[in-house]
């Protein structure tokens, strides 16, 4: 499945998640999370473990004030396009959306790494690679070492899950539906991984510079900033042809509604546009 429909997806799910209320509590104590998974990659000292709590809780700050209204409007303008009038050009509007939420969130993220990376000494570094090098070896075995059967039940779980998240239990149609769109999506795992691959190249070679902290940070924003929104013209070309995929299918599903499935979907996104909605508002 192509980054960019994986991102999508992300967001999609993510933004589904909200509506639990175990998610509630614990969107409310990222603050306290987030440092903890980064010190599970990399050894902080007392400075830098300030810094990082600082720095999260000031990205947590604009993510609750500027992004969670913005997911909410967006389900509202999904609950307008549902049902039989609902035309692919819309539903890759609507993916088009949620990968901006995700470059978004991205952008910040990369700006609070800028500042924080030329930090770390050279064994704290070491470690942070290491870690990254298991994440990638990770992704590789989970999508690239695989024959084509296991990555068509991945690309066929993935899908299965969202739409049976927003309505409720399928049908028979609707499942094969989905089985055939999971037979035409093209794998861009190989190309997604030498991407990685290169974003933690670039950052070595930033790091391992003579420069000044402050020249590795302003290094760092370039790099990210151009990095984020380059794609060669073979991962364009995938992406374009699963976003149709993942778009032609939504319209035959959604086509396809039962009165079960309608009120099932009103009634999760109206829940998750109220907790989103709680959630801006709490701060």
């Amino acid at each position: 499945m192509s980054l960019q429909l994986r991102r999508s997806l992300f967001v999609i799910t993510l933004i589904a998640a909200i509506t639990a209320c175990s998610f509630k509590t614990l969107y409310n104590n990222l603050d306290s999370l987030i440092p903890r998974y980064v010190e599970d990659m990399v050894s902080l000292d007392a400075m830098l473990e300030e810094k990082l709590e600082s720095r999260t809780q000031a990205l947590l700050v604009w993510h609750r004030n500027t992004q969670l209204l913005q997911y909410a409007n967006w389900l509202r303008a999904i609950q307008q396009d549902i049902g039989p009038r609902l035309t692919e050009q819309r539903v890759q509007q609507r993916i088009s959306e949620a990968e901006q939420f995700w470059q978004a969130i991205t952008v910040k993220v990369a700006a609070e790494m800028a500042q924080l990376l030329p930090l770390l000494s050279q064994q704290q570094l070491q470690q942070l690679f290491d870690s990254i090098k298991e994440s990638n070896d990770d992704f590789l075995d989970d999508y690239i070492a695989i024959d084509e059967q296991a990555r068509r039940e991945k690309y066929f779980d993935n899908l299965y899950e969202v739409y049976e998240n927003w309505l409720g239990e399928l049908s028979d149609e609707q499942e094969a539906a989905i089985t055939k769109a999971s037979q035409a999506l093209v794998s861009t795992a190989e190309k997604q991984l030498q991407r990685r691959l290169d974003w933690q190249n670039g950052i070595r070679k930033i790091l391992a510079g003579d420069e000044n902290r402050q020249q590795k940070s302003a290094a760092l924003r370039q790099f990210f900033s151009g990095f984020e929104y380059y794609d060669t013209p073979a991962m364009k070309a995938n992406q374009d042809i699963n976003r149709g995929i993942v778009a032609r299918l939504t319209v035959r599903i959604s086509q396809n509604l039962s009165q079960q499935q309608e009120t099932f979907f009103i009634s999760k996104t109206e829940e998750t546009i109220r907790m989103l909605t709680e959630l801006a508002e709490d701060r």
